[in-house]
């Protein structure tokens, strides 16, 4: 049995922290802030209630794994439940899509409604082979650690020098397919054009395995792996701000508080930023080259948010609707309101020069005297920004050159979000092992 301390309490500490216990480890907790979840937390005022962050997921297994390999499945604590309703785009020209979720043939006809057959089937056609792409990620850098080097097949397969913009481009004939797919880049908070044509995958995962989220805000799977690890018998100390993590000899001892306790460990697992983990938190000769690595990513723009709540009758909106232009608004309307309104949140990507209800209004989405409540939330730590494919070398890895040490979140493999940083959290308890 090893002793674990896992710095930061968001989505993939916690997952990591109940992964671990079940391995048999004891395992110590340490959040500075006094609540957990990170980003899956909720905004609440005037008696409505809106997702801090994440608010749906793809891959629903990713989730459904992680607390089935922690201790009962995820049904007995919450619901996870299918998006039915399509994404709506709305595009600068006023035309409008309602792309279905969870389905190709749906797909392809309202594609096909609104752009023309030649056009939907092309559409089709790059997410089939976006098939192809996802197996060769799946087993070669989610299900075990990301290997030093891609096979030669696999990085041809890929192309990774290929941008989501140049794949757009030449597989897509339509300004309104090609902005759909820009998306997957821009919800990442990076330009498409630095961004791999790879990360296209999502369109794919969307269509196959459907967008999943919980009854009552997603904030509830925090509160769900907060049970767990009271289940686990998880030491969870919230208030509790690391100041370094102690090495020796090349190797984890454990870390040292703010207020200048010292916690032995021979496992730290961090949900940290990992150039804070690098530069502030770890001196150890051992992470020099990987601190220069780190060094040289930059974090990606997180959405600006606004949550609104608004006073029926109002548009009628579907989960979640994209506003494309300069820059791209994001309305989910998925919060919990009083009778007689409605909860939305309005992610703005990119930096908005205008107000938010301005932004809403010259899109068509008249509101303005809807608004009984406004709530601007801070913003989260989005991980790392696309520059380029080498991007994916330079974010840190899971696992560390110094012994015992290893990092999960969205600034690490495989990056950002919720399916990804729980899938990072399962190859950090896998390398770890069992007791």
């Amino acid at each position: 049995m090893a002793r674990v301390i896992v710095i930061g309490a968001g989505l993939a500490g916690l997952a990591a922290a109940v992964r671990l216990a079940k391995l048999g480890h004891q395992v110590t907790v340490c959040e500075a802030e006094d609540r957990l979840g990170g980003a899956l937390g909720r905004v609440e005022a005037d008696g409505f209630s809106w997702d801090a962050g994440a608010a749906s997921t793809t891959l629903p297994a990713a989730l459904r794994d992680l607390f089935r390999k922690s201790g009962r499945p995820i049904e007995s604590l919450v619901q996870l439940d299918p998006v039915t309703t399509p994404r709506r785009h709305l595009f600068g020209d006023g035309s409008v899509l309602d792309l279905p979720i969870g389905d190709r043939s749906a797909q392809l006809e309202a594609w096909t409604d609104l752009a023309g057959e030649r056009s939907a089937q092309r559409w089709t056609e790059l997410v089939d082979s976006y098939g192809e792409t996802w197996q060769i990620l799946r087993k070669t850098s989610l299900e075990p650690p990301l290997m030093d080097r891609l096979p030669l097949p696999a990085i041809r397969a890929l192309k990774p020098w290929q941008s989501l913009e140049k794949v757009a481009a030449r597989r897509l004939d339509d300004d309104r397919t090609r902005a759909v797919l820009h998306y997957y880049a821009v919800q990442q908070g990076s330009e498409a054009r630095l961004t791999p044509g790879y990360v296209g995958v999502w369109s794919y995962l969307e269509r196959t395995f459907g967008r999943w989220t919980v009854a009552g805000g997603f904030g509830a799977v925090a509160d769900a792996l907060a049970q767990r690890a009271v289940e686990r018998k998880i030491d969870v100390r919230t208030g509790t701000e690391v100041a370094s993590v102690a090495t020796r000899d090349g190797a984890v001892a454990g870390v040292r508080l703010v207020d200048g306790t010292e916690l032995p460990a021979e496992v730290v697992v961090s949900d940290v930023d990992p150039r804070v983990l690098y530069t502030q938190l770890v001196t150890d000769p051992a992470a020099k080259k990987v601190r220069k690595q780190v060094e040289r990513t930059h974090q990606a723009q997180a959405a600006y948010v606004v949550h609104l709540g608004l006073r029926e009758p109002l548009p009628e909106l579907p989960f979640e609707t994209v506003l494309h232009g300069a820059p791209t608004v994001t309305v989910r309307t998925g919060g919990q309101a009083p009778a007689g309104h409605q909860a939305w949140s309005v992610l703005v990507h990119g930096y908005p020069t205008d107000d938010v209800i301005d932004l809403l209004v010259a899109r068509g989405l008249h509101i303005r005297d809807k608004v009984v409540s406004r709530q601007t939330s801070a913003s989260w730590w989005a991980g790392v920004a696309w520059e380029g494919y080498r991007t994916a070398r330079r974010r840190a890895a899971n696992t560390s050159p110094v012994k015992g040490l290893y990092c999960v979140g969205a600034g690490a493999h495989p990056g950002g979000g919720v399916p990804a940083t729980t899938l990072g959290a399962a190859v950090v308890a896998d390398a770890v092992g069992k007791a």
